[in-house]
């Protein structure tokens, strides 16, 4: 199964990236000048991007319409549920297939799971009635609904935490002269230096972020169908 995702209608106030505003993270990082105010507002977003890219979701508040395909032959169990790309979930309008809108759905609001109507055996199988069910020949679900975050001020804690980190980490180096984090290798002559980051020795795919950073926002990567 795959999702597509359509925004349909989003506040410019609310639609992110930015996990946190600038005077938050300037208060976090003592700050009480305003020379850095245009490097830092960049780095907000830049790094408030790379955690979204990172757990695989788009976090700004938007209402959206969202189409389930299920691949050919797949059939998802009564006790399964689709997962919506923006959650927190505030409201569903409408959950439809094939031009016909599906009644008695249930959500958790929280996580984004949404549970179509158990009289159906949901998929892509043909289409027949057998047993008390109808095997629904559409394979197409659409969903029309609301959820993700008012950013920066809803973002969790640990989301903001994070870009805490992640700015502050880049500044340092900046200011004290440390080697720049990007340089993976330098060589000069027949000498050749590289560095291995923590996270690579520890194996992360996350090579952008430290194992603390990851560590924090790793409960809000993305979840598919559960």
């Amino acid at each position: 199964m795959h999702s597509v995702l359509q925004i349909l209608e989003e506040a410019t106030a609310s639609k992110g990236p930015d996990l946190i505003s600038l005077a938050d993270l300037k208060l976090a990082l003592g700050i009480t000048d305003n020379s850095e105010d245009a490097s830092l507002q960049t780095a907000i977003t830049f790094q408030s991007r790379l955690i979204a890219e990172y757990c695989d979701r788009r976090f700004g508040r938007a209402q959206a319409l969202e189409k389930f395909t299920f691949n050919r032959g797949e059939i998802m169990q009564s006790q399964q549920a689709l997962t919506l790309s923006l959650y927190p979930v505030s409201q569903v309008d409408e959950v439809s297939t094939a031009g016909a809108t599906a009644q008695n759905w249930e959500f958790d609001a929280q996580s984004g799971r949404l549970w179509l109507p158990t009289n159906y055996l949901w998929g892509n199988y043909g289409g027949y009635y057998t047993s008390g069910y109808y095997w629904i020949a559409p394979y197409v679900v659409e969903v029309v609904y609301s959820g993700g975050y008012d950013l920066p001020e809803e973002a969790p804690a640990r989301l903001q935490r994070a870009v805490i980190e992640c700015v502050n980490g880049v500044r340092t180096h900046s200011t004290y002269g440390l080697r720049d984090p990007s340089i993976r290798e330098v060589q000069h002559g027949d000498t050749r230096i590289s560095y291995v980051t923590q996270q690579f020795a520890a194996g992360t795919t996350a090579q952008h972020l430290t194992p603390s950073v990851a560590d924090l926002i790793n409960c809000f990567r993305r979840e598919y169908v559960a």
